[in-house]
């Protein structure tokens, strides 16, 4: 007789719990997601006297009360995902605002060339890096103090501000600069394996190497509303051709262009699989990349100071 009583009462929780799961869940469906709030006790509907019918049971309610009160949750929780947002694709994104928004995914899945990125606050690039940031900051990395310089500054300031998709607006800054400046080594220039020039000295030189290049033109999508967050500086290394290199990249909703000063057209990381990315430099803050297959770090194949892009080993 008490295992018949004990079932009936197994039942009977069970039937009033399925009344109150799909009368929750019936709520969520017809409410705004932002609208919802879950009943502040699942249990509340059960009053002391219909507990006097079941004293046993007293216990496995007040158990039931917990489990319910998430359940409520998440029933709220799965109506407000259920309202999609659809991003618009790269070659919609327009230019006229000062800022241009982008979507970014930060973490370990957002790193270029199919790495991992892991911060890295001793990598010692970014002392390299530090004076092109400050007059980015500053608002005088573009600046042109000689008439050598005043036409690739117009060049470069008005590149891509007629274009209607940001796809576009990176091409014609990155064909700006690479048409702009000639490549010189960092040796027939400044006379040492690796040096950083900053925006204003490139301009003012009108000739760099690889990282000169990218920084420039970091420095030229800044001034048109680029979210900094969304740029890096990648030391990588070039499997065809032998040799240390470096580039821009431009993360959008989680996809990576590159702009390169080897080609004036602006291709995604995935088509270059022969760069291998050893470490970034995203809004002053340092990355060493990892291969996400062989699942160890592409820079443990050398000294990361002894990498000069553009000149191999110093």
């Amino acid at each position: 007789m008490a295992r018949n009583n004990n079932k009936k009462t197994a039942f009977i929780v069970c039937a009033m719990m399925s009344v109150f799961i799909t009368s929750q869940a019936s709520a969520a469906s017809t409410q705004e997601p932002q609208q919802y709030k879950p009943t502040p006790s699942a249990i509340s509907f059960l009053t002391e006297s219909t507990l006097a019918y079941f004293p046993k049971a007293r216990p496995v309610f007040a158990s039931l009360a917990r489990l319910t009160g998430d359940v409520t949750a998440a029933i709220g929780r799965q109506a407000a995902a259920s309202v999609s947002v659809v991003q618009p694709s790269v070659v919609q994104v327009a230019i006229k605002p000062a800022h241009i928004p982008t979507e970014i995914r930060r973490g370990p899945a957002a790193a270029a060339f199919d790495t991992v990125a892991v911060p890295f606050k001793r990598l010692a690039a970014l002392k390299n890096l530090a004076p092109s940031l400050d007059e980015m900051n500053k608002g005088t990395a573009l600046a042109c103090r000689s008439r050598d310089c005043a036409a690739a500054v117009t060049t470069i300031k008005l590149a891509g501000t007629t274009q209607l998709s940001l796809r576009d607006k990176l091409n014609a800054v990155n064909a700006a600069v690479n048409k702009a400046i000639t490549y010189r080594s960092d040796m027939e220039t400044n006379g040492v394996a690796d040096y950083w020039a900053t925006p204003s000295e490139t301009l003012a030189r009108g000739q760099g190497d690889c990282e000169d290049f990218a920084i420039l033109k970091m420095a030229a999508l800044r001034a048109q509303g680029i979210d900094p967050e969304a740029l890096s500086i990648v030391a990588l290394f070039d499997q065809k051709r032998r040799l240390y290199h470096a580039v821009l990249s431009v993360e959008i909703s989680g996809r990576h262009f590159i702009l390169d000063n080897v080609r004036n057209q602006v291709l995604q990381d995935t088509q270059l699989p022969n760069y291998v990315a050893l470490y970034s430099i995203r809004d002053g803050k340092g990355f060493l990349h990892g291969s996400q297959r062989q699942k160890q770090m592409a820079s443990a194949i050398t000294s990361l100071e002894k990498i000069a892009p553009g000149a191999g080993m110093n």
